[in-house]
C-alpha cells in the first residue's frame, strides 16, 4: 500500500499539541473552563487543540483502515482483531507498569503540584494507590473493552479505536460493493445518520470518506494527471485546509469556555464542529502534501515523520512525564528566580523526555514486543486454518 507521509506529519502534528493542551492545562492556565490570555491570540490558540487533535487520530485511523479494505487487499477478521489489540494493549501495558511504578516509589508528583498549579488539572488522577492486579487487567480487558480510564486519563479513547477498526472495514466492505450513485447515497445516508445522533464514531465514517476521496485522485494520477490537475488539488487542498482550521478555532473556543472534551459529539456540540473541522483540515493538509511534495526529500520532513511514526507512544507516555518530572519540576523551581523562564524550562524539557520516552516506547514495545507477538499469533491463526 502506498505510503501517505503527509498522514504521519498529521500525527506528529497532533500528538505534540495533545502533550501541549495537557500541559498547558496542568501549568499554563488553560483547562477547566479558563483560557488564559497568552493562549488567547494568534497562533498561541494552537498549543490548544488537543481536543481537536483527539478526533483526528480517530479519523486518521479510519483513514489507514479503509485504504486497505476499498483497495481490495485480502484481509482476515480475526487476523484485523487481534493485530489491533496487540497494537494497542502492549504500549499500555508498559505504560500502566511504570505508572504504578512511579506512584509505589513517590514519584507522582502532581498532586503535590496541584495546589499551587492555576488549574485543578494536576488533581485529577491518583488520589488513591492503584492495585498491581491493574497492571493486567487495564491494558489487556479494561481499557480495551470497557473503556476504564481509571488508572491512565488518556485511555478513554481506546475502545473506539479498537471498534472503529470493524465499523471502518464493514463501511469500506459496503462503499465497495457499491457503484457511482450507491456510493453517493451510502456516504449521504451516514452524514444524516450522524448529523442526527452525533457520536466519535463519525470520524472513522470522515476517516472512510477521505480514504474514498483519496483513492479516486489516485485513479486520475494514474490515468495521467496534468500540471493544471496538481494545481487545482493544492488549490482545493489550501481551501479545506482554511475552512478546516475555521471551523476547528470557532468550535475550540465554544469547547473550551463549557469544557466538553469528554462529551459525546452531536450537531449543536462543540465536539462535533471540532471533529468536521479536524477532518476538513486534515484533507486539505494531505491534498497539498501529496501536490507539493510528494516525492520530495525535505530536511524539515524528517524529524516531523519521526515524531509521527511514534505519536501513539507520545500520546501515552505524555502525561506520565507532566504527573511526575514537570509536576516536579513546578513544585521547586517555580517561584524561584524567573517564573516565565522557568515555565518555559519546564515546556522544553518536559517534551524533550516525552520524545525520549516515546522512542524507547516505540523500539521496545511497538515495534519489538507488539510485532513479535503478532507474528506468533499469524502462525497460530495459519496453522490452525491448514489442519485437517
Amino acid at each position: 500500500m502506498k505510503r501517505y507521509d503527509s498522514i504521519t506529519a498529521i500525527k506528529a502534528v497532533a500528538c505534540i499539541l495533545v502533550l501541549t493542551t495537557h500541559w498547558t492545562g496542568a501549568f499554563g492556565g488553560f483547562g477547566v473552563g479558563l483560557v488564559d490570555r497568552n493562549l488567547g491570540w494568534g497562533i498561541m490558540r494552537f498549543l490548544g487543540y488537543g481536543t481537536m487533535c483527539v478526533h483526528v487520530f480517530l479519523m486518521l485511523s479510519g483513514v489507514l483502515i479503509s485504504m486497505k479494505v476499498l483497495r481490495g487487499k485480502s484481509y482476515s477478521w480475526p487476523q484485523e482483531a487481534i493485530r489491533r489489540y496487540l497494537r494497542l494493549s502492549v504500549p499500555i501495558f508498559g505504560t500502566s507498569v511504570l505508572v504504578i511504578f512511579c506512584q509505589r516509589a513517590g514519584l507522582l508528583w502532581n498532586l503535590a503540584a496541584a495546589p499551587y498549579a492555576p488549574t485543578d488539572f494536576l488533581g485529577m488522577f491518583y488520589e488513591t494507590p492503584i492495585p498491581l492486579y491493574k497492571g493486567i487487567t487495564l491494558p489487556f480487558v479494561q481499557s480495551i473493552f470497557l473503556g476504564d480510564s481509571s488508572l491512565y486519563g488518556p485511555l478513554w479513547m481506546i475502545p473506539y479505536i479498537f471498534y472503529g477498526t470493524f465499523f471502518s472495514i464493514i463501511l469500506s466492505e459496503v462503499a465497495r460493493g457499491l457503484k457511482g450513485k450507491g456510493q453517493t447515497l451510502l456516504y449521504l445516508l451516514m452524514a444524516a445518520a450522524f448529523l442526527l445522533m452525533g457520536g466519535y464514531y463519525v470520524n472513522f465514517y470522515l476517516g472512510n470518506l477521505i480514504a474514498f476521496l483519496l483513492l479516486r485522485l489516485e485513479e486520475r494520477r494514474e490515468n495521467g494527471g496534468t500540471r493544471r490537475e496538481k494545481l487545482l488539488t493544492a488549490c482545493a487542498g489550501a481551501v479545506f485546509l482554511a475552512v478546516g482550521i475555521k471551523l476547528a478555532l470557532d468550535a475550540f473556543i465554544l469547547a473550551a469556555r463549557e469544557w466538553v472534551h469528554l462529551g459525546t459529539p452531536t450537531l449543536n456540540d462543540a465536539n462535533f464542529w471540532l471533529a468536521v473541522g479536524g477532518a476538513a483540515a486534515s484533507f486539505g493538509f494531505i491534498l497539498l502534501w501529496e501536490a507539493l511534495l510528494s516525492g520530495r526529500q525535505l530536511r524539515l520532513a524528517k524529524p516531523i515523520l519521526w515524531v509521527g511514526e511514534r505519536s501513539y507512544s507520545v500520546f501515552l507516555t505524555h502525561w506520565l512525564v507532566i504527573c511526575t518530572f514537570s509536576s516536579w519540576f513546578y513544585l521547586h523551581f517555580y517561584d524561584r528566580g524567573n517564573p516565565k523562564l522557568s515555565i518555559a524550562l519546564n515546556f522544553v524539557l518536559s517534551l524533550a523526555l516525552t520524545l525520549a520516552a516515546s522512542h524507547g516506547f516505540y523500539e521496545l514495545l511497538e515495534k519489538r514486543t507488539a510485532h513479535f507477538l503478532w507474528n506468533r499469533a499469524k502462525r497460530l491463526l495459519k496453522d490452525g486454518n491448514t489442519a485437517p
